[in-house]
């Protein structure tokens, strides 16, 4: 019997007896459920950029210049940090972040391609 492909894209396969994602290969068989999840970006050093840059901006002269880049820099740390969005098997032996992307349209389509083929093994 031929293999039935459910997704394929850029170096990800879904088909009816595995899963391949991020070099990774997992055995369809084993999967038992898939889920979405959200990764917030850390923001604790555009955070820090923030504050420091506030409080060197009290002083004059070069503080202020400093205080000012710390700011900007913060800023620009914060903004530019992504969310991502990952997609999750569990197996027998647990939990594994399978595939990772910033796109929640693609990891949307992994999932129900995921799904899919889990329903159409049994």
């Amino acid at each position: 019997m031929q293999e039935q492909v459910f997704f394929s894209l850029e170096g990800i396969k879904v088909s009816d007896t595995q899963f391949i994602a991020e070099g990774q290969t997992y055995p369809l068989e084993e999967v038992t459920s898939v889920k979405h999840r959200l990764i917030e970006p850390k923001r604790g050093f555009s955070t820090f950029c923030m504050l420091s840059g506030s409080f060197l901006m009290i002083f004059e002269d070069v503080f202020m210049l400093v205080g000012g880049f710390s700011i900007a820099l913060g800023m620009l740390a914060w903004f530019s940090a992504q969310t991502l969005y990952s997609v999750v098997i569990h197996t027998a032996e647990g939990e594994k972040q399978a595939l990772t992307s910033a796109s929640s349209h693609d990891v949307d389509r992994v999932i129900r391609a995921l799904n899919t083929a889990i329903i159409s093994r049994t």
